[in-house]
């Protein structure tokens, strides 16, 4: 059985917000804007809370959790560590309210004073965990916003805590990740079917019609659930990378509960898998040329110093090239492939404060020891240092991408014509990233699909960020879901690295916990570098 990276729809690695973090950085930007809009609210789960809520459903909306100590410890700023997780039932298809149900998991850190409502957060994907996002809470949001909301990070259903989907033990993942890729030549859409077939009918398997309800419609309708149970007339909400999609498919679902929302990172809900995924391979080398360069320029033991940034492309396409050819193996034995390799390059770039890591693994790789390029490419599918696989984002990200994809036919002619795009705007990574549309082709459940368009009618404004060179969310897709949205307004963040508000800058800390907290947009045009 071959292989290849999951299919890109949404992002190309299920990298959390709060794994790109950095330290508190000074930057200026534009002024700030007047208009408070989307005043918090919070109450009970009875009377406006869930006003409008069909009757069937009416069990869940009303439900009581019961919060608890987690049982895991967190990480804030020194001065708490009072992490609370709840269980919330919701139901397992929402068109059979009557039927099964199952659990999503939230954890809440809580205000440090009176709380003027919960502040609900999904740090990206799909499948990443927003309950364990909430262990770096001092990177994910600013300390005035934990002052003043109950912060609260969930696990979507089928992720993680919140009924996490298994498909395969560790060992077997571990060999998943371990076959060679295929050869472009010796017809790939057949084999990659087939393989992501055999993959899902283990997930189905193993945990059942829960693989086939993870769409994003039904993780959204979750959200609403949410709201009601944690006593809010309205949500609040923080959503980075694919957490822009579901914060936007929440917006259009429930646009009269929408209240102040903020996206960074949007994802364009209009594009094609082979479109996004053509703009997440240009991103990423654009942002690896600027590692070269910030490399040449900066960084003590430059692997790539005294030579020009085409010919340190071409030595590390040559790097990633020669794994395919060799067998290699990293100092504890494993089998390195060509797309351990990719993803143990490209999670670096996820944030600039992972350039000097990158230096490092690609200096051991230039010297034959690939080990430090698996540790990364271990890190985005959650295999700690115990080869144990702490979360199932590896698989959670396959099952929610397909589901959502569109239910239109890909043939194998297209893919290839798309391949050869790949390759001519993203010459490192580009050979390594396509036929995502044949995986999707072989999951054994149907598409959920979106309703289209997402226009969140009615809704509060919404607060979108975009980041003029991120490799993963680029820059256009925020535009371009601030053109689709009824009332949104797009803060600009000119940086390189994927999101901006975990990034450090001021300007975009500023800007969006003036919202948060006063209810003030931006100005039109504000961009903060």
């Amino acid at each position: 059985m071959t292989r290849r990276a999951a299919p890109a729809r949404r992002a190309l690695l299920p990298v959390t917000a709060a794994a790109v973090a950095a330290g508190l950085l000074l930057s200026g930007c534009s002024s700030l804007g007047a208009g408070a809009t989307g005043e918090p609210t919070s109450g009970g789960a009875t009377g406006s809370v869930v006003d409008g809520v069909p009757e069937d459903l009416e069990r869940y909306y009303t439900q009581t959790v019961v919060w608890e100590d987690c049982t895991f410890e967190v990480e804030t700023d020194g001065a708490r560590d009072d992490l609370q997780c709840a269980d919330v039932d919701v139901p397992l298809d929402y068109a059979e309210p009557a039927g099964d149900s199952t659990t999503v998991v939230m954890s809440r850190l809580p205000a440090r004073g009176d709380a003027r409502g919960s502040l609900l957060l999904n740090p990206g994907g799909p499948g990443a965990s927003g309950v364990d996002a909430m262990l770096h809470a001092r990177h994910t949001v600013t300390r005035d916003v934990r002052a003043a909301y109950d912060v609260v990070g969930f696990d979507p259903r089928g992720v993680s805590r919140s009924a996490g989907i298994e498909c395969l033990d560790d060992a077997e993942l571990d060999a998943w990740r371990a076959e060679p890729m295929f050869d472009p030549q010796e017809r790939p859409a057949e084999q990659i079917r087939e393989e992501y077939e055999e993959l899902g009918a283990a997930c189905v398997q193993n945990s059942g019609e829960l693989v086939a309800r993870m769409d994003t419609v039904s993780a959204a309708r979750d959200m609403d659930v949410l709201r009601a149970v944690l006593g809010d007339e309205r949500t609040t909400y923080l959503g980075f990378s694919y957490g822009t999609h579901l914060g936007a498919v929440y917006a259009d679902l429930f646009p009269e509960r929408v209240g102040r929302f903020v996206l960074d990172g949007g994802v364009d809900p209009t594009l094609s898998d082979m479109e996004a995924t053509a703009d997440q391979a240009a991103g990423f080398e654009d942002n690896l040329r600027h590692w070269v360069r910030q490399c040449q320029d900066g960084i003590r033991g430059c692997v790539v110093a005294g030579v020009s940034v085409d010919e340190a492309m071409s030595r590390i396409q040559e790097l990633v090239a020669s794994v395919g050819r060799e067998t290699v193996t990293a100092s504890d034995g494993r089998r390195v492939t060509t797309t351990n390799a990719v993803e143990g390059i490209l999670g670096p770039l996820y944030a600039t404060t992972g350039y000097e890591a990158l230096n490092t693994s690609l200096g051991a790789a230039f010297e034959g020891d690939f080990s430090a390029l698996l540790a990364q490419s271990d890190a985005t599918h959650g295999r700690d240092a115990e080869g144990r696989y702490t979360s199932n984002t590896t698989m959670a990200f396959t099952a929610v991408n397909c589901l959502d994809r569109p239910d239109v036919t890909v043939t194998a002619e297209q893919m290839a014509r798309h391949q050869e795009e790949l390759e001519r705007v993203a010459p490192t990574f580009g050979p390594y990233l396509g036929y995502g549309d044949a995986a999707c082709q072989g999951w054994p459940v149907e598409p959920a699909g979106l309703e289209e368009p997402l226009d969140a009618a009615g809704a509060a404004p919404v607060l979108v960020v975009g980041t003029t060179h991120d490799p993963a969310t680029p820059y256009h897709w925020s535009e371009a879901l601030v053109a689709q949205l009824d009332d949104a307004r797009l803060l600009t963040y000119d940086g390189y690295g994927h999101t901006a508000y975990t990034a450090g800058n001021r300007c975009v800390q500023d800007a969006v916990d003036t919202y948060l907290l006063e209810g003030e947009l931006p100005a039109e045009g504000t961009t903060c570098s």
